[in-house]
């Protein structure tokens, strides 16, 4: 019996698997995209011969499953690799073009086998391409979030200044969640210090507004109530007036122009001074 012309097409693609891998691999790098850029030659051809097998694997069922799912693994490593979608997707689509004129050129006269895989190419590449979406998307904003989570602990940190006194550098804006963070790890560190100082320092804040000056009196009147006493200093003349504007009143906390200034109130406070040697 005379194979159908979804077989033929079937075998040939499977036995001119290898060199559709190189061909393919050729017009990518011609293409010169950034990223395949610096891919090595072998490490390219590996990847790219599985996502051909995946494709031969999809051309013999009903729906494609397996090209999507390489490509929704892709979509993760490479999102990790800060890869662009149209850097993937220009690549997978010279190696469906690569596949499209290899059988127009052997079926010249046979036109079962080039309907046949221009129908299953635009199916398998359809869903290929909407896994890889998912999963790029999730991926970076699993990234993102760590990347926040990250920039949000190192801008909270709470530092030992001396016994007794706990320096917490701020920076940039404090808005609702970075003032939660705040408060909770201050509080904690007060704890686990036995502090009886906080020194809040403002000095790398570059502007506050009503809703950000609440915060911080509301992280102050958390310091005070476990029994620590809250200090403000490096508040400029801009973040003063700003504090003004706002309505906010800072008048029951004590304030310092700088750590230096700070750091000497704190001490007082302990019964400590500030000698120099000599």
């Amino acid at each position: 019996m005379e194979p159908t012309a979804a077989q033929r097409a079937i075998d040939l693609y499977r036995r001119r698997l290898d060199e559709l891998v190189v061909l393919s691999c050729d017009r990518v790098r011609a293409a010169d995209l950034p990223f395949y850029r610096v891919l090595p030659l072998a490490a390219m051809r590996a990847s790219v011969k599985r996502v051909f097998e995946a494709v031969a694997v999809d051309l013999q069922s009903d729906a494609p499953r397996a090209y999507p799912a390489i490509l929704s693994s892709l979509g993760v490593q490479r999102a990790a690799m800060g890869v662009s979608v149209s850097e993937i997707t220009v690549g997978m689509n010279f190696g469906f073009e690569v596949v499209s004129e290899t059988f127009a050129q052997q079926f010249v006269d046979d036109p079962g086998p080039v309907l046949f895989w221009e129908s299953k190419r635009g199916k398998i590449a359809y869903a290929g391409v909407a896994a890889l979406a998912d999963a790029y998307l999730l991926a970076r904003e699993k990234l993102i979030r760590s990347q926040a989570d990250e920039i949000l602990a190192l801008s909270t940190r709470v530092l030992p200044l001396y016994p007794g006194v706990l320096v917490c550098p701020l920076l940039g804006r404090l808005d609702h969640e970075r003032a939660q963070v705040m408060t909770a790890t201050v509080l904690a560190a007060v704890v686990r210090h036995a502090s009886r100082v906080v020194v809040l320092d403002l000095s790398g804040v570059p502007a506050v507004d009503a809703e950000m000056a609440a915060h911080l009196v509301g992280a102050a009147r958390a310091v005070a109530l476990i029994g620590a006493r809250p200090l403000l200093v490096g508040i400029g003349p801009a973040v003063a007036q700003a504090i003004v504007a706002g309505g906010v009143d800072l008048g029951r906390f004590t304030t310092a122009g700088d750590l230096a200034g700070g750091l000497e109130q704190a001490l007082a406070w302990l019964g400590k001074t500030i000698v120099d040697a000599r």
